[in-house]
């Protein structure tokens, strides 16, 4: 649809009217601009530049006004300082990013997801900003080293779900995954997430779902289809 001239008006935190002749205590004009709603980047990995980046550049550049980071389970997040190193390493392979410059911006003045999303929250942000709780950084978090290794035991699938649910009741957008072939860590290792057993996966999913709330965003490979995941959404009712 063809654009129309109009004024929109906002009370508080929502749109209140649009049409012509609407006045306001404070009044931007925008002519010859395009008014219209936030685009919402739904795949991005600003987990860390956030921290340095607070205009989360690129897509504030675009029109984005919500940004989704900790996709394909690369989140910062929960991380021990003995795996510091080890997150920074995964996402220079995976991502391309500068460890450097990681190590750099990085505060590192959390630990957990909830302590994650207060540091981010204590600094600000110019745009919406919220984050996956990560796979390979939750099988970090929950098995060590072991994470590059093998599928986890029950009593390390119970911890990590534990954590899935704490970290979406506080504010996390969900859970992420990868499966992907391509996704190879630090060594030339798949990253956590792709030693992960149907049965782990399918227990963070229910973690997401008893939360309440929140997304399961995945990157299929092998272990996880995207036939099986069509199957799995009506049974977690996420």
């Amino acid at each position: 649809a063809s654009g129309v001239a109009a004024d929109v008006a906002i009370t508080g935190a929502r749109i209140s009217g649009i049409g012509t002749g609407l006045r306001g205590e404070r009044e931007l004009d925008a002519t010859v601009n395009v008014v219209a709603p936030g685009f919402i980047d739904i795949h991005t990995h600003f987990d860390a530049q956030v921290f340095w980046d607070p205009a989360l550049t690129p897509s504030c550049f675009h029109g984005v006004t919500t940004v989704v980071a900790g996709n394909c389970g690369f989140s910062i997040a929960p991380t021990r300082p003995e795996h510091r190193s080890t997150i920074a390493r995964t996402l220079e392979n995976v991502e391309d990013m500068n460890v450097d410059t990681l190590n750099a911006g990085i505060p590192w003045d959390f630990e957990t997801f909830p302590e994650y999303l207060d540091a981010v929250s204590k600094r600000g942000s110019v745009l919406n900003y919220t984050a996956y709780i990560g796979h390979t950084a939750l099988r970090l978090f929950a098995m060590g080293d072991a994470a590059y290794e093998r599928a986890a035991t029950d009593d390390e699938i119970a911890r990590m779900s534990a954590l899935v649910t704490e970290a979406v009741k506080a504010g996390a957008a969900g859970f992420a995954t990868s499966f992907a072939p391509t996704h190879v860590g630090m060594e030339g290792k798949p990253v956590p997430s792709r030693f992960a057993e149907r049965k782990e996966f399918d227990a963070l999913c229910a973690a997401v779902a008893a939360a309440g709330k929140g997304v399961v965003a995945v990157a299929p490979g092998e272990n996880e289809s995207i036939p099986d995941l069509y199957e799995l959404q009506p049974k977690i009712g996420r």
